[in-house]
Order: structure tokens, then C-alpha cells, then sequence
């Protein structure tokens, strides 16, 4: 009985009490993410180019506006910690994309530094989706104070 009531109320560990640095990381990580979708939008006929030598050319238009989507809107949410898993989620088909499709096509060796990029940067999504957002982030600041004022946490 006296363990089932030390689990019922016991402090949570959550994201607010990561390093400084990791939200630096994850700062960064959603900056190059926005980036990346905007280089994508610029780079039109590259990147259509290597989308259709593996699929239709109809659904071509629509893998890349939507990649390019994606990367940009997931980046800045991922930059400000709003909705950061869901927005972390959303970019794991992407990046098995990249490493599946479009890197071994470059061929896998150190050179390639595309592939090296993709691997880093889902390591580092995998990395926040199992670590959180941090103390800087939309989710800290105003989703957990709306958890405490409802009475989530006891």
C-alpha cells in the first residue's frame, strides 16, 4: 500500500531539469532543420531531380513540397520547444528517406558528407525524443504551468 501511494505521488523527472547546452542543441538542431527546408525550396530542380529517379513524376511535386513543409514548420517548432516530439516525429520519415533513398545513390563513404549529416541529425532527434525539450521551451513554460494550475502534478 505504501508503494502504490510513493508512485502515485512521487516528483516526476521531466525535461525542465536537462543541461543548459541541450537546449542550445536543440535550438540549433531546429534552426538547420529550417534551413535545410528552405534550401530545399530554393533548390527546386535538384532536389525534383532526385525525387523522381525513384518515384512518379505526379507524386514527385507533392513529396517535395511537403518535405520541404515539414522541415521548415518542424524546424521552428523544434527552434522554440513547441510541440517538440510530435514536432520530432513528423521529421523521422524524412531523414529514413534521406538515408534509405537519396544518400546510398551519392554512395556510402566519407565523403558523402550528406549522409554523415542525416545520420547526425536523427541521432539528435532520437537523442530529444527520448530527453524532452528542456528548460527553455514553449512546453516548459506554458504547457507544464497549465499541468500544475489543473492540479496534473499533486
Amino acid at each position: 500500500m505504501a508503494l502504490a501511494h510513493e508512485l502515485r505521488h512521487s516528483r516526476r523527472i521531466n525535461s525542465a531539469n536537462n543541461p543548459v547546452w541541450m537546449d542550445g542543441l536543440r535550438i540549433l538542431l531546429g534552426l538547420f532543420l529550417f534551413i535545410k527546408g528552405l534550401l530545399f525550396l530554393e533548390h527546386t530542380t535538384d532536389v525534383f531531380y532526385i525525387f523522381s529517379s525513384s518515384q512518379d513524376v505526379i507524386t514527385t511535386g507533392k513529396a517535395h513540397f511537403l518535405t520541404s513543409l515539414v522541415h521548415v514548420v518542424g524546424g521552428l517548432m523544434i527552434a522554440f520547444g513547441m510541440l517538440t516530439r510530435l514536432a520530432l516525429l513528423c521529421q523521422i520519415p524524412i531523414l529514413i528517406g534521406a538515408l534509405l533513398i537519396v544518400n546510398p545513390q551519392r554512395g556510402v563513404h566519407l565523403g558523402n558528407t550528406e549522409l554523415i549529416m542525416s545520420l547526425i541529425v536523427t541521432a539528435l532527434i532520437l537523442f530529444f525524443m527520448i530527453k524532452g525539450p528542456g528548460r527553455y521551451s514553449i512546453d516548459n513554460k506554458v504547457l507544464r504551468q497549465r499541468q500544475t494550475e489543473t492540479g496534473g502534478e499533486d
